[in-house]
C-alpha cells in the first residue's frame, strides 16, 4: 500500500481534536480506578470481606517452612 493513503496530512486542529478525545479517555479510565480503588479498600475494612478475598489473616502469625 501507498503510505500518502495510510498516513495523510493531518492538520493542527484535527491533532488537537485527537489529543482532546484521548485525555477524556484517561480521564474517564483514571476516575473508574480511582473509584474502584476507594470501593476496594472500603470493602477490605469488613471483616467478611477481606477473610474472603484475602489468605492472609488466615496465615498471620504461623510458621510457613
Amino acid at each position: 500500500m501507498n503510505k500518502k493513503k495510510l498516513f495523510r496530512n493531518i492538520g493542527r486542529s484535527e491533532w488537537v481534536d485527537l489529543t482532546d478525545e484521548v485525555c477524556a479517555i484517561l480521564r474517564k479510565i483514571i476516575i473508574i480506578f480511582v473509584i474502584l480503588l476507594i470501593i476496594s479498600q472500603a470493602a477490605l475494612q469488613n471483616q467478611a470481606v477481606r477473610h474472603w478475598l484475602t489468605g492472609v489473616d488466615q496465615r498471620e502469625g504461623t510458621r510457613m517452612n
